[in-house]
């Protein structure tokens, strides 16, 4: 097979934290509150300006409450398992490893939990959830390439607290806000913004059960919208790439580009004999990607080939699954860059048998 001849632009297709998005430069960070006290008056409203930017970029409705909380999602998913889970029995889906990783969390708190767990590149039957019953799940799943896409399998008039891990499809999906109570993500997936932070959207519903909960861990009842010392250094990151994503077109057009992209990679993986999607076509996100093996494959080998020759970073497959690639397709990458990728992945495949 022929060598291809051209190099994506950039190599980049971690799927978190992802490619900095077109326009984005160290240059361009607004600088001026750095060393500054995060309580100042001035400071406290530069926050609270970039709190209303993502609630109009979002479309978070009115009544909803926007914590930052420490570390990333991670940080903000214990802060709200321990805060304001509990009082009921709570259903958690788990069809990746984050699911499972927060089901063993409420496990640990000896909370009255019950899983539909499905780990094949399905989705669990959702059937028959009590309707008085929180409910915990994640969205889109980075780990494996699969996503729930909706919440059609409630009640409509499901009583519980709805809970969802939305960190690779926030700024992606169109997600239905009213139906959410408890939405966790961080910044540095679709956004391509820096990491430091997680973010906690709270319905009415999930307000008003803080204040009947005995809270733990970051306890979020006596807090405002910052529990802890922020890095502004990152707050000046997360507004600039507010900015480009709503230059690009805010949620509509970064959902486009997504799909054109995705589509690059459905077209090559329907013709080609070494690999093909983990889930099954109806559970797949919009990104990332994930391809597992057909056939017996030098797999180490293509991985440091990409590296070392600067065409692909960080496409291996996440730590707790199969051996396959894992490709970030989303709004920061360029179509261009992903048809590049697949010549040479195509061509590593033939050498590397």
């Amino acid at each position: 097979m022929k060598t291809p001849s051209q190099k994506p632009s950039n190599p980049n297709f971690s799927s978190g934290p992802t490619r900095k998005p077109d326009g984005w430069s160290v240059d361009k960070l607004n600088l001026k509150f750095l060393g500054r006290y995060h309580r100042s008056l001035d400071v406290r409203d530069y926050i609270e300006k970039i709190i209303l930017k993502i609630k109009k970029t979002l479309n978070i409705p009115e009544g909803y409450k926007v914590f930052f909380l420490p570390g990333s999602c991670t940080g903000a998913m214990t802060s709200i398992l321990n805060s304001i889970l509990g009082e009921k029995k709570i259903t958690s889906i788990i069809y990746d490893y984050w699911g499972l990783l927060w089901y063993q969390e409420l496990k640990k708190l000896k909370f009255k939990v019950n899983c539909k767990k499905e780990l094949s590149g399905k989705l669990p039957s959702l059937n028959n959830i009590p309707i008085d019953n929180d409910v915990i799940f994640v969205w889109n799943a980075t780990s494996n390439g699969m996503s729930v896409s909706n919440v059609n399998f409630l009640s409509k008039n499901h009583k519980g607290l709805i809970v969802s891990d939305l960190t690779s499809a926030v700024f992606i999906c169109d997600l239905p806000w009213k139906n959410l109570d408890i939405s966790i993500f961080s910044l540095q997936k679709a956004l391509g913004a820096e990491s430091q932070k997680g973010v906690a959207v709270l319905s009415p519903k999930a307000l008003d059960r803080i204040k009947s909960n005995q809270l733990k861990l970051f306890g979020l009842k006596n807090f405002d919208f910052l529990i802890n010392t922020p890095s502004l250094l990152s707050f000046a990151d997360l507004e600039l790439c507010l900015d480009l994503y709503n230059k690009r077109g805010s949620l509509n057009e970064n959902i486009n580009i997504c799909k054109r992209n995705k589509q690059i990679l459905d077209d090559w993986e329907i013709t080609n004999s070494f690999i093909k999607y983990f889930s099954v076509k109806e559970n797949q996100s919009l990104t990332p990607s994930f391809f597992i093996y057909k056939k017996k494959i030098n797999h180490n080998k293509i991985i440091d080939f990409l590296s070392e020759n600067k065409i692909a970073f960080d496409i291996k497959n996440f730590r707790t699954m199969q051996e396959g690639i894992r490709i970030w397709n989303g709004p920061n990458i360029k179509k261009n860059d992903l048809i590049a990728l697949t010549n040479w992945l195509d061509w590593c495949f033939n050498k590397f048998r």
